[in-house]
């Protein structure tokens, strides 16, 4: 029981990361490619 607490703890927290990870690239190569800052929620 611990452990799958414990796996879904650390699965939870990489898919975090991963996901601040690729929006903060997205945004970077979207600077460049157009010069603009990247399209926002509202």
């Amino acid at each position: 029981m611990l452990r799958k607490v414990m796996w879904s703890g650390l699965y939870a927290g990489v898919g975090a990361v991963s996901t601040l990870a690729a929006r903060r690239l997205a945004s970077k190569v979207w600077r460049v490619a157009t010069g603009e800052d990247p399209p926002t929620k509202k």
